[in-house]
């Protein structure tokens, strides 16, 4: 009788170990999904993008719209690189935002585009939005080209153009989007139905139109923007476009409340110049420079940088900083000025150092401001004070007359999602 039950419990328990073994389908394909739901989400957008070659479901999978709100949970934007734009060319460029080698995006130059706007002699890069570029056509008459790109799976869309009707004349051309709330994506721009400088403060009112990627058109927004030229290029941040103007206000977009805010912008030394507008960790920030005490010379290497935060909506002053010493760290940068003036200069040559990305980063983490001076991109830790120089700009990026640029940086972050 006991070796009956041996047995028999013997031959329960390999019974057992039968159904539990590795081959059954049970165990090996609802778990193979649940654990690529379970990881793909946590990698960053490039290394997904490289999974999905694995298989049909992993391909399936990545572009899921679940998939998607899990990923951009788990995947804040957090800006990968730079793109650099020469004005004159129209030439693009990228580079990874530790200076590595190793492109900074598929298509650095982004060429695949050149033939969506081979019949408009090239385009330019409006706005760089959470992954995504707006771009236009360079000239374009009479009707603008727009296209919305991804630059990380170089997916894209054509946007029509805006109905000319009353207002014919277009302005800015600005991009709202922020996954983290919604996959909708608002495109605005500026009309007029007088041909003069963007926001000339004699026209006598200036209105915006909308595009949703909800309805697939443009609709006229019922409000009107107050007077005065835009200083610096539009940044989405806190559900708005915004943009500062020259009677020194920050105009603030609502694009779901289609309301227009203004708000002061800081106390400005009388000879301070705005050099940076952005945003960076759900923040806004404002940098300019600060005039030599007594003299009231520009010292191009002293900066202020100012804050505003989502629930606190006026600016304060989160760093002074002073790049002075960095050219003893770095005294054989090449300058075309005489004598020790290596990275600094007297405004009137046009040689600055120009602030054009600070990184508001994380905790346990400094903040950082990349800058450039002649041909050279420089980080520098503000918590520390030290300097790297990580990418090299071509010679022909940069000059030195008073408008001292002729190139345009853009940040992006690698995204997943398809315009």
């Amino acid at each position: 009788m006991g070796r009956r039950r041996r047995k028999r419990g013997q031959r329960s328990t390999r019974s057992s170990e039968r159904e539990m073994s590795p081959s059954s389908s049970l165990t090996v394909e609802v778990p193979s999904d649940l654990i690529a739901f379970e990881i793909l989400p946590r990698l960053p957008a490039k290394a997904v993008l490289r999974f999905k070659c694995v298989c049909k479901q992993w391909l399936a999978l990545a572009s899921d719209s679940f998939f998607l709100t899990a990923h951009t949970r788990y995947n804040p934007f957090t800006v990968s690189g730079f793109l650099i734009q020469e004005i004159s060319s129209g030439h693009l460029s990228s580079f990874s935002i530790d200076g590595g080698a190793s492109p900074a995006i598929p298509d650095p130059s982004l060429s695949s585009l050149n033939r969506l706007f081979a019949e408009t002699y090239g385009f330019v890069v409006c706005q760089s939005c959470n992954g995504l570029l707006l771009c236009r056509s360079s000239w374009g008459l009479p009707s603008v080209v727009l296209y919305l790109v991804n630059p990380t799976t170089m997916l894209y869309r054509q946007i029509p153009s805006p109905p000319t009707d009353i207002y014919p004349i277009k302005y800015h051309f600005m991009l709202a989007f922020d996954p983290s709330t919604s996959f909708q994506y608002r495109i605005a721009c500026i009309n007029s139905n007088i041909r003069t400088l963007a926001l000339d403060p004699t026209v006598p009112e200036y209105h915006i139109k909308i595009y949703s990627s909800d309805t697939g058109a443009w609709e006229l927004s019922r409000e009107t923007l107050p007077r005065g030229r835009i200083m610096q290029k539009g940044v989405y941040w806190n559900g708005a476009l915004n943009w500062v103007n020259e009677n020194d206000l920050l105009v603030s977009f609502d694009v779901d409340q289609q309301v227009v805010k203004t708000t002061r912008m800081p106390p400005r030394d009388h000879r301070g110049v705005t050099l940076y507008f952005g945003e960076s960790r759900g923040r806004l920030h404002l940098i300019e420079t600060v005039a030599s005490p007594g003299g009231g010379v520009i010292d191009w290497l002293r900066f202020h940088v100012f804050e505003m935060g989502k629930n606190n909506p006026s600016w304060s002053l989160l760093y002074n900083v002073d790049l002075n010493g960095v050219r003893d760290e770095y005294a054989g940068t090449k300058s075309p000025i005489p004598h020790e003036l290596a990275l600094r200069a007297l405004s009137n040559w046009g040689i600055r150092a120009v602030p054009f990305f600070f990184a508001r980063e994380g905790e346990g983490e400094d903040d950082k401001l990349y800058f450039t001076y002649l041909e050279n991109i420089f980080c520098y830790n503000l918590a520390d004070g030290t300097c790297r120089k990580i990418f090299v700009l071509s010679p022909h990026a940069m000059h030195l007359d008073s408008s001292n640029m002729i190139t345009a940086l853009l940040p992006f972050a690698h995204s997943l999602f398809s315009p």
